[in-house]
């Protein structure tokens, strides 16, 4: 091999690494996820007792029904961390990362474009989801919908329908693993209805850009997609769930900040308005309309700026339709990595990540630190020590540690927002925020014990008050406990 020959292989391995290294280094990082927590005791749960909970029996809330719809991805964390600890999930979320930048590539090598452009086109939009990198079930929707998309894109472009019977085998995983398997079916379903459209304009007289599937094929597949997410524990009940966040749980988009809209005051916002505003221009380039794209386009604009929790939805769909795009005026043959050239990536990946973890210090010792300074691990061990009494009153970003790690306390709030309707969730927050009613909340009034973060505006107001008294107090959490 020349010389040039070389080092542009070797450039291009690096381009490549680039791509995986975007989302992995994010990743890489100690764990400060509340949710985690509570996933954690859930998927203790269903392993111990070989089946799901259909009401809720971890907090102090009423017995009510509950679905756990993510129980799949609940054992999956349980799994890593009872054999590798937070070493265990560090690296399940690095491994979901490396995943989701291989598929989001996939999305874009067969578009024609310079290897250049293709590594910013993925890079921009890995780069929106880069706050998305921490051990929550929507990287298992982000990961699937990613693989959705290069399927379907795939059978369109070559006008086979083959690919498209692997989509029943997605859906019963993704429907064990997250609920937003919805977004995925939603996709099937345009496809469907772009079908039954060529159908009707060819009856009809008018051209619409569109391959030509057979839909009674096409329908056999929706239908098998369909039937595939009710293969799960909670069968039709799932899709209860679903109605449930479609029409009644609007308030939580106002009290939750992963629910609120992008107010681009980050520079991923704007990488997602700029991916936005490219699509748009791709599809309008066209000169023709193709239904399937631009329908999926305005349903991924819908979500994510209704959520930026969904932008990610936003951001596969803009690559792959500008990749759709540039792959119409392709000429050139797309380049193919060697074998070699792959085995080069994958070891520059691995030395870059060891790198990293080594230069972010992220020894057992400093993982168990992150987590003392976010959680109250030491107020918890304190009261097992002491045996203090409950009923225990928390706030809603603290109640997963303390169900995971103080389970004979049971919380009154945690994450789980299809657990606790809107108005409980406001009260918690209202009374942690020192709300004129604080006083009347009913779960303060019955606490005997009380883990607070030291500077909540509540705590300060506790330690006023000659009912309450403090126990314990380091630099993160005040326990109180009622004075009689």
């Amino acid at each position: 091999m020349r010389f040039s020959d070389c080092e542009q292989s070797v450039r291009r391995t690096l381009l490549l690494s680039l791509i995986f290294l975007v989302p992995a280094a994010q990743a890489l990082l100690p764990i400060d996820d509340p949710d985690i927590w509570w996933r954690l005791r859930v998927g203790e749960w269903v392993v111990l007792n070989h089946g799901v909970p259909s009401v809720d029996i971890f907090s102090a809330y009423d017995a009510r029904p509950w679905i756990e719809y993510s129980w799949l991805f609940a054992v999956l964390v349980y799994g890593a961390h009872d054999t590798f600890g937070l070493y265990g999930l560090i690296g399940l979320v690095v491994g979901f990362a490396l995943g989701i930048a291989y598929a989001t590539y996939r999305l874009v090598r067969d578009s024609g474009l310079p290897l250049p452009a293709q590594v910013v086109l993925a890079g921009l939009a890995l780069g929106t989801m880069k706050t998305l990198m921490t051990p929550r079930p929507w990287l298992i929707s982000i990961l699937f919908f990613a693989i959705e998309l290069a399927v379907i894109f795939r059978a369109r472009s070559t006008e086979k329908d083959r690919p498209l019977w692997f989509l029943p085998l997605l859906f019963f995983a993704w429907s064990n693993f997250h609920i937003q398997f919805v977004y995925g079916l939603a996709a099937i379903g345009l496809l469907f209805a772009e079908t039954l459209l060529v159908v009707t304009s060819a009856s009809l007289g008018f051209r619409v850009e569109a391959p030509s599937f057979r839909p009674g094929r096409l329908a056999l597949v929706t239908l098998a997609c369909v039937g595939a997410t009710v293969l799960t524990p909670y069968h039709l009940l799932l899709y209860k769930q679903v109605i449930e966040y479609m029409f009644q749980r609007s308030a939580e988009f106002q009290l939750l900040s992963e629910l609120h809209p992008m107010f681009f005051r980050s520079v991923g916002d704007w990488i997602a308005l700029l991916l936005a505003l490219t699509a748009a221009f791709a599809l309008g380039w066209r000169r023709s309309w193709s239904p399937f794209p631009l329908a999926l386009y305005l349903m991924a604009m819908a979500l994510a700026f209704r959520a930026r929790r969904d932008v990610w939805m936003l951001a596969l769909v803009a690559v792959a339709i500008i990749a759709d795009s540039a792959r119409r005026f392709q000429t050139a043959v797309p380049y193919r990595f060697s074998p070699g050239q792959l085995s080069a990536t994958v070891a520059t990946v691995v030395l870059a990540l060891f790198a990293l973890a080594v230069g972010r210090g992220l020894t057992e010792k400093q993982l168990h630190a992150a987590v003392a300074a976010k959680f109250p691990v030491d107020a918890v061990a304190y009261v097992k020590a002491n045996r203090l009494p409950g009923p225990l009153y928390n706030h809603y970003d603290w109640g997963g540690f303390l169900l995971w790690s103080l389970p004979e306390l049971p919380p009154v709030m945690d994450g789980r927002t299809n657990l606790f309707d809107s108005a409980r969730i406001e009260r918690s927050l209202e009374t942690w925020n020192g709300g004129s009613e604080w006083e009347t909340d009913p779960d303060l009034l019955k606490a005997k014990l009380v883990i607070a973060e030291k500077d909540r505006a509540l705590t300060h107001i506790l330690r006023t008050r000659a009912n309450f008294k403090i126990v314990y107090e380091d630099g993160t959490a005040v326990v109180f406990v009622r004075v009689s």
